[in-house]
């Protein structure tokens, strides 16, 4: 421990995982396998916060700002590590003008403290129970990223035999209008889903369905309609 070697391994392991083993289980699995299975976050939200899952935002203007926060937050993180390693190899704490132990400890304040436990748990009964999930966690922006761009999972749809009844939005805690999806057939490949299967569940024509499919239709934009089914219009 004194020489270093704990924290040189972790710090390998972090990389290679960040690098290679998040890209290759979001592929086949989608955020899930860590925002459903894993994360302790997320299993607050699921038992804890179960109760205000109904009361995630599913305007259009609450998904604006998840995006834009979400993403300041993972580029915030980026920045914070990058200092972090460069003063541990280097021995120097001052790049760019930056400081890294302040970047260090302003980031474990705002974002580790504020963010992740006083906003993200204290705020269940006002916006839901995925607060921090939404708007704040870097690692799930960086998922869902790699689960817009490239992997197997998706929620698919047959909007034919949708009644329009609003059970999957009012259920959905990540705040995705997922009957907007399924009035209209399309698949639901969103970057915030965290596969927890509950508008699967809560269906009462078996509409939506998880799938980890073939990457090929994955994203189908231009849907129409056709009674019962659905063809695809390429543009």
């Amino acid at each position: 421990m004194q020489e270093g070697t704990i924290g040189l391994f972790l710090f390998f392991w972090g990389i290679v995982l960040f690098a290679i083993g998040v890209p290759l289980l979001t592929y086949f699995y989608g955020k899930r396998w860590y925002c459903s299975w894993v994360c302790g976050c997320g299993g607050l939200a699921e038992t804890v916060g179960d109760p205000y899952r109904h009361l995630s935002d599913k305007r259009l203007g609450a998904w604006q700002i998840e995006r834009w926060l979400v993403h300041g937050v993972l580029v915030f993180a980026v920045v914070m590590t990058v200092l972090t390693a460069y003063t541990a190899f280097s021995g120097e704490a001052e790049i760019l003008g930056m400081n890294s132990y302040s970047v260090r400890s302003t980031y474990g304040f705002f974002i580790g403290f504020v963010f992740a436990g006083a906003v993200g748990t204290g705020f269940y009964p006002i916006m839901g129970n995925r607060v921090w999930c939404r708007f704040g966690c870097p690692l799930a922006a960086y998922l869902g990223l790699v689960q817009r761009f490239k992997s197997k999972f998706r929620i698919t749809t047959n909007g034919g035999q949708c009644i329009s009844c609003g059970n999957c939005s009012t259920y959905c805690e990540m705040g995705i209008d997922v009957r907007w999806y399924a009035q209209r057939g399309q698949n639901i490949v969103r970057s915030s889903c965290v596969g927890c299967g509950v508008c699967s569940a809560v269906c009462p024509r078996g509409v939506l369905n998880l799938e980890n499919g073939k990457e090929e239709g994955r994203i189908n934009d231009n849907p129409i309609i056709i009674g019962r089914d659905r063809a695809e219009l390429k543009l």
